[in-house]
């Protein structure tokens, strides 16, 4: 940089000196044309104007044809070469020397930005997530290793080829919008895959970029649901026992009564011991029974629920509603009930029936989880943040649920309480989903429980 400041200060100074040279020849001329009678000074200085003039004209037009012949390699990435000659004199050195020390930046810059590109391209394809990157025209520039083994197919150069393996999942990737989270079910090659699609969108070089991540958690929601149904087994296998095992022990005890014949003998004396034991056993296989039909019932519960019908729930109605549906029980258990809206106003789309029916059940439990305790409280709470989304929140100061248990509480059936049916929690769940929402729950055993219902 130093030496072309030097190169356009040299050819700057000459430059000037022609021009002062040739004011000095067209002054000479004009004033032996006018105050002397010598013929020979006259041609002299007008050979000086002209030579002055094509020299600098000759100066100026090769400047501009040394620069144009560098902008132009530059523009075809030609570093090797410059423009200039070392036997054009100290300007024409000072120019190849800029040239140079400027070509050598941009080689450097020009390899650095190629180990960036070369770094970028490392990081992406060591990713394990599916990556596609493309303009508004669907030409993807970026494309890893995951998301051709995702689509098995090795060169991916347009979404169009994206719309031949699966019309689907192009659609998703043309929909979906920068800060968006889509979850799609695709068959590619005649294997099922689930995707979570996130996007983020941005310009480079005035031209717009989608970025689009494609997570396959089939695998992962294959575990999960094994997990679920080991769990669901283990329940429904336990209470089946429980249910089927005196049903087979009375059933034998009768079956062994009535093919002795002298205690058949005695069935017929209300009175006798034998005719009271069968009558018992007769009376606890019917109670059984009907506890596993009530049970398998319940089961059937949980699979059949009605299409939610969503409108604007307002929070505080909904709350006077509840707090008056189960006052009487607050009272009874000495229990501090509180209720706290911010901001008063808050209305929720939702499914008003299904939304009462969670919360029902939430301030049930936590009733059940408050009894026998001191200074009993319990709190419905309803919040709303800055971005909208609003939280419903069932906290209590009751004995609070262990770590070894807490994760097994949404499981169908499962239950710690001597009369519990086990489906409280899990139709809660199932309904708050059905509801567009979450129900996450925090606690500490021996201090309470919170559940949050999330909405939005």
């Amino acid at each position: 940089m130093a030496s072309l400041i030097d190169m356009l200060r040299s050819q700057h100074l000459r430059l000037v000196l022609q021009v002062f040279l040739l004011l000095g020849a067209v002054f000479l001329f004009c004033f032996s044309i006018l105050q002397t009678n010598f013929i020979g000074t006259p041609i002299i200085s007008f050979g000086l104007i002209v030579f002055f003039t094509v020299n600098i004209i000759r100066l100026v037009e090769k400047s501009n044809r040394d620069f144009a012949q560098f902008l132009n390699n530059v523009s075809h990435n030609d570093f090797t070469s410059s423009s200039g000659t070392l036997s054009q004199g100290f300007g024409a050195r000072n120019f190849v020397d800029a040239q140079k020390t400027l070509l050598s930046k941009y080689r450097k810059l020009k390899a650095d930005r190629s180990a960036q590109y070369e770094y970028l391209n490392m990081v992406v394809e060591h990713v394990d997530t599916a990556l596609l990157c493309f303009d508004n025209e669907g030409k993807i520039e970026i494309i890893n290793h995951a998301a051709s083994r995702l689509l098995n197919k090795k060169y991916v150069s347009n979404l169009n080829i994206v719309a031949k393996l699966n019309k689907d999942l192009a659609d998703a990737l043309w929909d979906i919008r920068a800060g968006d989270t889509k979850v799609l079910k695709i068959v590619i090659d005649n294997e099922l895959h689930q995707l979570i699609l996130s996007a983020t969108e941005f310009v480079l070089l005035e031209r717009k970029y989608k970025l689009v991540s494609l997570q396959n958690i089939k695998n992962a929601l294959d575990e999960r649901e094994i997990e679920s149904w080991q769990k669901l087994i283990k329940v429904l296998t336990h209470e089946i026992m429980n249910s089927m095992t005196p049903i087979v022990s009375l059933s034998r005890y009768i079956e062994s009564v009535i093919s002795d014949k002298d205690l058949r003998s005695k069935l017929g004396d209300e009175n006798s011991e034998q005719y009271k034991d069968l009558q018992q056993s007769i009376d606890a296989i019917a109670s059984r029974s009907q506890g596993l039909m009530e049970f398998v019932d319940a089961y059937r519960s949980l699979s059949h629920f009605p299409t939610p019908v969503f409108d604007l729930v307002n929070i505080g109605a909904l709350f006077e509603r509840i707090e008056l549906l189960l006052k009487e029980k607050f009272q009874d258990a000495s229990i501090q009930f509180a209720t706290k809206i911010d901001p008063a106003n808050v209305s929720l789309v939702a499914d008003v029936n299904f939304l009462e029916q969670v919360l029902i059940n939430l301030l049930s439990n936590a009733i059940d989880a408050v009894a026998g305790r001191s200074a009993s409280t319990i709190q419905l709470i309803c919040r709303q943040r800055k971005d909208g989304k609003v939280t419903l929140q069932v906290t209590d100061n009751g004995c609070g649920i262990s770590k070894d248990i807490i994760e097994n509480i949404f499981t169908p059936f499962y239950t710690t309480k001597e009369k519990g049916s086990g489906i409280g929690l899990s139709l809660s769940r199932q309904l708050t989903t059905l509801n567009n929402g979450v129900l996450p729950v925090s606690s500490i055993e021996g201090e309470g429980s919170q559940f949050s219902l999330a909405f939005g």
